[in-house]
């Protein structure tokens, strides 16, 4: 698992998110990184027939946020000169349901916390916007048909770029496949001669259905809102204000069960899990073209940490390795965290790449899987393999919920470790667990005094 002693030319297969943060991540120490991609890229925000998932709501995490502001400086700043919503310490602006229980968070932050609320459309654009600027950096239309591997040397050697009754190849120092979930780098594993990854896979049967709405002005103030699934509710929403003045109306359904296939049954779902007076906005909303849909079977993590052989000069990367049930919104930032780790590697002048990125990525992936998989397998009847101290953990955080809907330090707490702020591990200091404790159990003993019946005064005697 070296590294590539030279530093001429680097590739990175697909024009994605995490692509375009490898590139910037590359162009810090190669001469030329090429970007290939077989499709056509808008040069204005908008949406791309390769990307189907772009059409729903993607949230942005104030940490994701964060790490793409360090890799491309300006960004932020350049989304709210485009319109963006900036919430900069305004919880007012969300309404955040989690498993049943809408946190308190119209309370003033004790800490800071800043969100943005780009489209999904309007994000990419403006990261390859400043991808493309770098002046190394070349973003190409065509598709690579496959990496060409060198068997002597075991290393990857460039790309084969497919073309009428030909293969063009170029030579590469360094080859990043960041193609997505679709990525065909175990098959060409076993083609050289290499173990495929295992796999970590949820059987999460997720259906979305998706609407572009204008509200009339004044009937909702929040511009970001999410109502999830729980042990009784298999649809959830989310819904955010985007840049151009509409909405993006997302119902989705876990466990196979069936969205939505009108704007109708979206307004139901609306109904039954947000507050009347917002989903009685939605009702007045006025739909912009048609419903877009999208299926999502399966998050999977192919655990390339675990493999003693990889051939040199070729990572995977994005949701090549791991892609995160997109409900919770965490994909995008858990590749913004990766390109970090890229790049501090590249820093050290690692001999040893693809088994460091390998180790970094599982270490910051492994506590944000973990409790994805918690919420999928204990509360939104996901199939997979379950330790026995899951549903234990999952009716803990159940019970932690329910005490957050009405203690703002508790909701702040979750709010930032859910948005990867402070920590990556969703585990409560024994302060946080004592403040639940104690507010659950006095709300306890309020319930149970309303509902003890009335004793009788004393008998008066009749004398």
């Amino acid at each position: 698992m070296g590294q590539p002693r030279n530093h001429n030319h680097a590739i990175v297969i697909g024009a994605s998110i995490a692509g375009l943060c490898a590139a910037r991540v590359l162009s810090d120490h190669y001469q030329q990184v090429t970007v290939y991609d077989r499709d056509a890229l808008p040069e204005t925000p908008a949406h791309r027939s390769a990307v189907p998932q772009d059409r729903h709501v993607h949230i942005l995490m104030a940490r994701g946020a964060n790490e793409f502001e360090r890799l491309f400086p300006g960004l932020l700043d350049g989304m709210v000169a485009a319109g963006v919503a900036k919430l900069d310490n305004r919880p007012d602006c969300i309404h955040f349901g989690a498993a049943g229980h809408v946190l308190g968070t119209g309370h003033t932050l004790r800490h800071g916390f800043t969100a943005y609320v780009p489209s999904r459309k309007q994000l990419e654009w403006q990261i390859r916007r400043h991808a493309a600027a770098v002046p190394n950096v070349r973003i190409v239309h065509r598709d690579v048909d496959a990496p060409r591997f060198d068997g002597k040397r075991q290393a990857v050697t460039g790309v084969l770029l497919s073309r009428p009754g030909d293969r063009e190849f170029i030579p590469a120092d360094l080859v990043i496949d960041a193609s997505g979930r679709g990525t065909r780098l175990p098959a060409w594993l076993r083609e050289w001669g290499y173990p495929r990854p295992e796999e970590q896979t949820i059987d999460v049967g997720i259906s979305y259905a998706t609407q572009q709405l204008r509200i009339p002005d004044g009937l909702i103030t929040e511009k970001v809102v999410v109502a999830g699934v729980s042990r009784t509710q298999q649809a959830g929403l989310g819904m955010l204000f985007y840049e151009d003045g509409t909405w993006g109306l997302t119902t989705f359904t876990v466990a196979h069960a069936s969205a939505p296939q009108t704007f109708a049954e979206m307004c139901t779902v609306a109904d039954q899990v947000l507050p009347a007076r917002m989903a009685a906005a939605i009702r007045r909303a006025e739909p912009l073209g048609n419903i877009a849909f999208h299926r999502y079977p399966v998050s999977r993590w192919r655990r390339y940490d675990k493999l003693q052989r990889f051939p040199a000069g070729i990572l995977p990367f994005g949701d090549a390795v791991v892609s995160f049930n997109p409900t919770y919104g965490q994909g995008m930032t858990m590749t913004a965290i990766q390109a970090g780790h890229l790049r501090r590697l590249l820093a050290s002048q690692t001999r040893h790449l693809a088994y460091d990125l390998g180790r970094a990525t599982a270490k910051t992936t492994y506590p944000v899987w973990t409790m994805n998989a918690i919420g999928d397998l204990t509360l939104h009847g996901s199939e997979g393999p379950a330790p026995w101290w899951y549903r234990r953990v999952g009716a803990l955080f159940d019970q932690f919920l329910g005490a957050a809907e009405t203690d703002p330090v508790l909701a702040e707490w979750f709010l930032r470790r859910f948005s990867l702020l402070d920590s990556l591990y969703m585990v409560p200091p024994a302060s946080i667990i004592g403040r639940a404790i104690r507010h659950n159990l006095s709300a306890w003993r309020v319930q149970r005094h309303a509902m003890s019946p009335l004793r009788d005064p004393d008998p008066v005697l009749d004398i």
